[in-house]
């Protein structure tokens, strides 16, 4: 006969025996987490975060050459950047002293690999080809006069924090925070409109250097409201 279960072994190890929802806001824009327990030490999460399309204008510097001279013509002209994308998370929470609600996360995001997508038209340059600079490269503009492009990070993107708060909460409800950073390496510039050409000539000077430079390490900053399902 198989030995009789002894009672309260499963909630003494809290292994996958309870499970919690989290909706948050922060830098990552909007995420809902499910959670679970794996030992009073360890908890997994695995979300979907939501980062809604805002939009913010910059002008480029712009060349193509002259229908007629042949000559190269620069102008500035104006694109629309937006930062919406979807990531998913798996991440790892560990609560060295099982007692207090203080953590170490864990793990990984992945998708959502592009950073910023840059879209802009040249009614100057239909049917004359022409390029856009964005860090430095130049994105060519189609025949039709618009430019799409970017920057991309790295697919899978490893994550560690630090954060306060129970993702499965010992009561029905429980606010926790977290500070954290997605190692997503150096954003690359993509094109959607022709193949990149790298620029050579002379050291480029726009604005999306400083986010090339700067967001090797994506902040993540996260408030979250969490709730026991069972």
């Amino acid at each position: 006969m198989a030995p009789a279960p002894v009672p309260g072994v499963k909630s003494t190890l809290g292994v996958f025996n309870h499970l919690g929802l989290g909706v948050g806001v922060g830098t990552n824009g909007i995420s809902v987490e499910a959670a679970t327990p794996i030992t009073r030490f360890l908890a997994l999460r695995a979300g979907v975060h939501f980062m809604p399309d805002f939009k913010f204008g910059t002008d480029v510097d712009a060349y193509y050459n002259h229908p007629v001279t042949g000559e190269s013509v620069s102008e500035t002209i104006d694109v629309d950047c937006g930062l919406g994308r979807t990531q998913g998370s798996v991440i790892l929470n560990v609560y060295p002293i099982p007692s207090s609600s203080f953590f170490i996360a864990a793990g990984a995001y992945f998708s959502g690999d592009k950073l910023i997508k840059i879209k802009g038209h040249s009614d100057a340059m239909m049917n004359y080809g022409g390029m856009i600079e964005v860090g430095d490269y130049n994105i060519p503009v189609d025949k039709n006069g618009d430019v799409r492009g970017g920057l991309k990070v790295k697919g899978f993107r490893p994550y560690l924090g630090l954060g306060w708060g129970r993702s499965i909460p010992k009561r029905l409800l429980s606010f926790n925070f977290e500070l954290g950073v997605q190692f997503e390496g150096k954003p690359e510039v993509y094109s959607e409109t022709g193949d990149l050409k790298e620029i050579t000539e002379n050291e480029a000077a726009n604005d999306f250097q400083d986010i090339i430079k700067h967001l090797k390490l994506y902040p993540n900053l996260t408030f979250r409201l969490s709730g026991k399902i069972f």
